[in-house]
């Protein structure tokens, strides 16, 4: 005879509805499961909740805006343009700095229909170096015009003859026999050359972007023309230091930037501004435009946005808290885009050098302390001239 033990009933909840529907009995999960999925839970919905809420912010600032893509650009206008200069983080990829325009900034130009041109940043050096040599090749270029005008004045009774390109004489609807279809001609007008508002203006996405722009524009017209004697013996003392460092460690060489230019090093150094004088090609005493009639870049209004860069292990907390509450951080960006699409300035003081200071704040400090030991442009202190901020202005 065999011995019967009783069996312990599962715990759980029954009801005779279930049980006719071949469900016996349902019992919770074990504690461990419930703490998983709870925290499961609450990690996706945060994460959802934010991301939901970053859209909803984009929506209200895209609408905020929209008016201005309501209006009808015909074939001869040409809308808003801005120049974007960005860098990446220190000791942080570019990549993160376009992600972060791309889901902040751009949505609300493009619902304002503001066109922009991105310029972006591999190396330091390369943004400051750039924005410098455009201003000195406008300066060249007046220096090429007054000296034609001198060497070619023109002789007395003698007509000088008159050279054009076959595309100034000839249009392709002449050829093609429609000059009766087509009126005469386009004019194309920039809505930037109008007298009465502000023209383009130039975004600087992370403080290195701004500290390079603004040190290349005093460069540019402050600085000479032509490369120093002093500049040039100075790279070619890094290239040698360079080449004998490569000889000594040929596994140590950077592939990204191997086969790149080195960036050019300043032409004028900052406690140089005083004593020079303030683009002489250049009639400073109204704003310089182009042949379009836009006003040159450095004269556009400016304005700068802080990268949020946090690094180290003391900072998890603090990097977990923003990767949960980014709707903050569009919000914010969202509102400051909003604005330059409005395109409301003031002129330029000088407490805006300081424009995006806080940022420097969250850089690493061993990436301060060896840039100090490179002489890096980004930890210098960023110094100014009046005769060129005088000239310019910021986005309120």
């Amino acid at each position: 005879m065999t011995e019967t033990k009783d069996v312990k009933p599962k715990k759980g909840w029954s009801n005779p509805a279930l049980r006719m529907m071949g469900i016996p009995r349902i019992s919770l999960p074990s504690r461990n499961w419930m703490i998983f999925w709870a925290v499961v839970t609450t990690i996706g919905g945060g994460y959802a909740y934010d991301r939901y809420e970053q859209k909803q912010i984009r929506k209200k600032w895209m609408d905020a805006v929209k008016h201005y893509g309501e209006i009808t650009y015909g074939a001869d206008k040409i809308p808003r343009k801005l120049t974007v200069y960005i860098a990446p983080a220190p000791n942080d990829f570019l990549d993160d700095s376009l992600k972060l325009f791309r889901k902040c900034i751009k949505p609300v130009l493009n619902a304002g229909v503001v066109d922009f041109e991105i310029f972006s940043e591999s190396r330091q050096g390369d943004i400051r170096s750039t924005v410098a040599e455009k201003i000195r090749e406008l300066r060249r270029k007046n220096v090429a015009v007054e000296e034609l005008k001198e060497e070619q004045p023109g002789k007395p009774g003698v007509d000088e003859p008159e050279y054009k390109s076959r595309g100034d004489l000839y249009k392709a609807k002449d050829v093609l026999g429609l000059y009766k279809v087509f009126p005469g001609s386009i004019e194309i007008e920039s809505e930037d050359a109008a007298q009465d508002a502000s023209p383009g203006g130039i975004i600087c996405v992370g403080r290195g972007a701004y500290k390079e722009y603004m040190t290349g524009v005093h460069e540019g017209l402050l600085g000479p023309l032509e490369k120093p004697q002093s500049v040039k013996e100075e790279e070619e003392k890094i290239e040698l230091e360079k080449q004998k460092k490569k000889e000594e460690n040929p596994d140590d060489e950077d592939e990204e930037n191997a086969n790149l230019k080195p960036v050019p090093l300043k032409y004028i150094k900052p406690e140089d501004y005083a004593n020079a004088q303030l683009a002489p090609e250049l009639d400073m005493s109204t704003v310089i435009r182009d042949k379009n009639g836009v006003p040159v870049f450095f004269e556009q209004a400016v304005y700068v946005y802080p990268l949020p860069n946090i690094v180290g292990f003391t900072n998890i907390p603090r990097k977990l808290y923003n990767w949960f509450t980014q709707r903050f951080l569009v919000e914010d960006f969202s509102q400051r885009t909003a604005t330059i699409v409005d395109n409301k300035t003031r002129p330029f003081v000088y407490k805006d050098i300081l424009m995006a200071k806080e940022e420097e704040v969250n850089w690493p400090k061993k990436w301060v302390a060896k840039g100090k030991e490179r002489g890096s442009e980004w930890v210098q202190e960023l110094e100014y001239d009046d005769r060129v901020t005088s000239r310019m202005k910021v986005f309120e």
